[in-house]
C-alpha cells in the first residue's frame, strides 16, 4: 500500500496489484475491466430479472441463497449441484464461460457496484432489485477478516490500518456511506426493494 502526503494528511492509497479505479469505483484487478464495466451500460435488462445489490460483507452469500431457494422451488431440478456463482453470478465480473443472454428467465445476478454503473435500463426501473444494508461496524470487521484469507485482495493484518482504508473508501468498491446513499437517494430511478441484514436476521 503506498501512501502520499496531502496537505499534512496521509492519504491512503489501494495496492494496484489488487484493484484499479474506474469511474469513482474501486474492482478487483483479476475479476474486471473497465471496458467491461462500460459495456454493462447497454446491459440487456429482462422485467423478471433480480438483482442482488450489497456493499460486501453485507449478507450478500446468505441473501444469494434465500433468492435461489425462492426462485429455483428449493432447488428443484438439482440445482443445489450448480455453485452458487454460477446459480447467482456477478455482474461485474467478467465470466468467460457464461452466455448472459441463454440463461432462461428469470435471471438472478449480484453486483457491488453503485447506483450509477448499472444498466441503464435497470436505472429506468425495469427489472428489479433487492438492496441489503448492514451495520458499518460490522461490515468492517467482517471485511478484514475477509481480506486476510481471500488470495484476490491484499492482506492486512493490522486492524487500524484496514479501518483507515475502509473509512477512506480505499475498498472494494468504495465508501460504504456513499454506496448506501447513493442507493437509497436514487430509489425511485429502480424497482428496490430496501432490506437490511439485521431486520433479516431477525426474522430468520
Amino acid at each position: 500500500m503506498e501512501l502520499q502526503q496531502t496537505e499534512g494528511i496521509q492519504a491512503i492509497q489501494p495496492a494496484s496489484k489488487f484493484l484499479f479505479k474506474h469511474k469513482e469505483c474501486y474492482f478487483p484487478t483479476n475479476t474486471a475491466t473497465a471496458e467491461y464495466i462500460d459495456s454493462l451500460e447497454n446491459f440487456e435488462i429482462r422485467d423478471d430479472d433480480v438483482f442482488l445489490v450489497t456493499y460486501p460483507k453485507s449478507g450478500t452469500v446468505w441473501t444469494q441463497n434465500i433468492l435461489s431457494l425462492i426462485y429455483h422451488e428449493d432447488h428443484r431440478n438439482e440445482t443445489e449441484k450448480v455453485t452458487l456463482i454460477d446459480r447467482v453470478p456477478w455482474l461485474e465480473y467478467k465470466m468467460e464461460h457464461m452466455d448472459y443472454n441463454r440463461r432462461p428467465s428469470p435471471r438472478l445476478f449480484s453486483t457491488h457496484m453503485p447506483y450509477y454503473l448499472v444498466p441503464r435500463e435497470l436505472r429506468n426501473r425495469r427489472g428489479k432489485v433487492v438492496y441489503i444494508a448492514r451495520n458499518p461496524k460490522d461490515v468492517l470487521v467482517s471485511y478484514f477478516h475477509f481480506s486476510k484469507v481471500l488470495v484476490r485482495m491484499e492482506q492486512e493484518h493490522d486492524f487500524g490500518k484496514f479501518m483507515e482504508r475502509f473509512l477512506a473508501g480505499k475498498v472494494v468498491p468504495g465508501s460504504w456511506l456513499d454506496h448506501v446513499e447513493g442507493w437509497y437517494t436514487h430509489r425511485d430511478d429502480f424497482n428496490i426493494l430496501f432490506l437490511t441484514f439485521e431486520d433479516i436476521k431477525r426474522v430468520r
